[in-house]
Formats: structure tokens, C-alpha cells, sequence
């Protein structure tokens, strides 16, 4: 009886609070995305949160946080807080442009490869792959925003072609597996052409995991976005780009800390938001 006991009870501790886990993800996951379409409708009308010209000069160089400039006012008297605002737009849509031209060409690499792997276009689509992984993402970038002039356009198609060759990878490793699925195998058997079973089958079964890796990269293109023009390879000011603001204000920290503190913040909490939501959606298919 004592064995019985021993038996049943670990399973009733590790298998009932599952279901509540479950659902504490799924809930703060649906916290998180409103978060993300609360900034993506900032970003989109900035005009709703602000009442300041991020370009003209409102007040006194250097104003510290308070009632008129809840985030001060920068070295020439341009409010803070506009410009935030205004630079998640370039931030935020700089990196879905990355993202897109990464994904894209993930896409079409990653489906070509993994519908016939280890034949000619796969090893030389991998060459290919693996010769552009061997440069790192913001050197290639520079490569490319040397060559073409600076600016966020630029740097976000030059981040977006660095990055494509991980999306491609990870999507010729789906491609590969939904192909052992059985309705996979079964639309084959009743006669359904490539096309239709890529468009039908196999990419509705990748999407999740490319979903989640689509939000981490997100956030780490809004870094590497942030990181070329904090460099001068991006916008250039006086853009209010997150990243120029960052340079623009560090050489005042000592006596104006908000100037660069309050961009690097911002950038930093919303690569924190992308991390998590990646992170919950791994977890919610696991």
C-alpha cells in the first residue's frame, strides 16, 4: 500500500499545476503583445502621447524631468520626451524592415533547401549560407553601408541581409521535418504538386517557430539598428533616432544624465519586451 502511495503521488504534485502554468503564459503573453501594439500605435501616431516638436526648441537647454518636459529637454532645449517618442518610430519600423528583408530571404532560401536536402541547390545555397555567417552582422553591415551611403534605410537592409541566413537555416531545418509529417506525406500520395504543398502544408506547421525567432531578432536588429547610427553609420543628427540620441547625450552625463540615460532605457526595455514575447511563445509550443 505504501508503494502504491509512493507511486501516485509524484505524479499528482508534477502533473495538476501544469494547466494553471499554461495559462499564467498564455495570459502574460497576451499582456506582452498589448504592450507591443500599445508602441506600435504610439509609433504609428505619435501625435496622441505628444504636444512638443521633437526638432524645435521649446524650453531651456538641460531642464531636468518635470511638469512641462516629463523627460527634460536635451543640450539645445528640444523636448526629450518627443523625441523618444518619435525615435521609437524610426527605431521600430527601421527594424521591421530588417526583419522583413531577413525573413524573405530566409524564406525563399530555407523552403528551396529543405524540400530537397543534400541535392546541388541545397549545398550550394548552405555555402552561400555559411559564407555570410562567417561575417559578423554589423561588420557585413558596414560593408554594405560603406558602399551605399549611411542612413536607416540603409543600415536596415544591410542588418535584414546579415540576418537572413539564420532565418534560413532555421527554416530549412522545419521545412525538412514538416516533410516527414504524415497529412504532409499524404497530400504527395494523393497527387497535390510542390507548390500546393508548401503553400498549404508545410509552411502553416513552421510558422511558430519562426514566429518566436522572428521577435528575438526584432529586438536584437533594434540594437544593431541603435548600434550603427550610436557609431555614425545610421541616422545622422539631428535625427531623433534612439541611437543618435545616445551619442548626442553621453558627453553630458556628468551633469545632464537624462540626455542619454532615458533613449538607452527605452531601447533597453524594448528589447526586453521582444525578448519575452520570443520566450513565450517558445514556451507556449512547448
Amino acid at each position: 500500500m505504501t508503494g502504491t502511495l509512493a507511486t501516485v503521488d509524484p505524479v499528482v504534485v508534477t502533473e495538476r499545476p501544469a494547466a494553471p502554468r499554461r495559462g499564467r503564459r498564455i495570459r502574460e503573453l497576451h499582456v506582452q503583445l498589448a504592450l507591443l501594439a500599445l508602441l506600435v500605435l504610439v509609433a504609428v501616431f505619435p501625435g496622441l502621447v505628444t504636444w512638443h516638436d521633437p526638432y524645435e526648441l521649446d524650453g531651456l537647454p538641460f531642464s531636468p524631468p518635470g511638469g512641462d518636459f516629463w523627460f527634460g529637454t536635451d543640450e539645445i532645449g528640444r523636448d526629450l520626451f518627443s523625441r523618444v517618442v518619435h525615435g521609437l518610430q524610426i527605431s521600430l519600423f527601421s527594424s521591421l524592415l530588417a526583419i522583413g528583408v531577413a525573413l524573405a530571404g530566409g524564406l525563399v532560401i530555407g523552403v528551396l533547401s529543405g524540400l530537397r536536402p543534400g541535392g546541388l541547390l541545397d549545398r550550394v545555397l548552405g555555402v552561400l549560407s555559411e559564407a555570410v555567417m562567417a561575417i559578423p552582422a554589423v561588420l557585413l553591415a558596414l560593408a554594405v553601408i560603406t558602399t551605399y551611403g549611411r542612413g536607416a534605410f540603409v543600415a536596415a537592409v544591410a542588418i535584414g541581409i546579415g540576418e537572413a541566413t539564420g532565418f534560413a537555416r532555421l527554416i530549412r531545418g522545419c521545412v525538412i521535418q514538416a516533410g516527414t509529417l504524415t497529412y504532409v506525406e499524404a497530400a504527395r500520395t494523393c497527387g497535390a504538386g510542390p507548390l500546393r504543398v508548401i503553400t498549404r502544408h508545410v509552411i502553416p506547421s513552421i510558422y511558430h517557430p519562426v514566429l518566436s525567432y522572428t521577435a528575438l531578432h526584432f529586438g536584437l536588429a533594434m540594437l544593431a539598428i541603435g548600434s550603427l547610427s550610436y557609431l555614425g553609420f545610421g541616422e545622422a543628427p539631428p535625427s531623433a533616432e534612439w541611437g543618435v540620441l545616445i551619442a548626442s547625450g553621453q558627453k553630458y552625463l556628468s551633469h545632464a544624465w537624462w540626455v542619454a540615460i532615458i533613449p538607452g532605457l527605452a531601447l533597453t526595455a524594448v528589447v526586453i519586451l521582444l525578448s519575452r514575447i520570443a520566450y513565450l511563445l517558445q514556451e507556449d509550443r512547448a
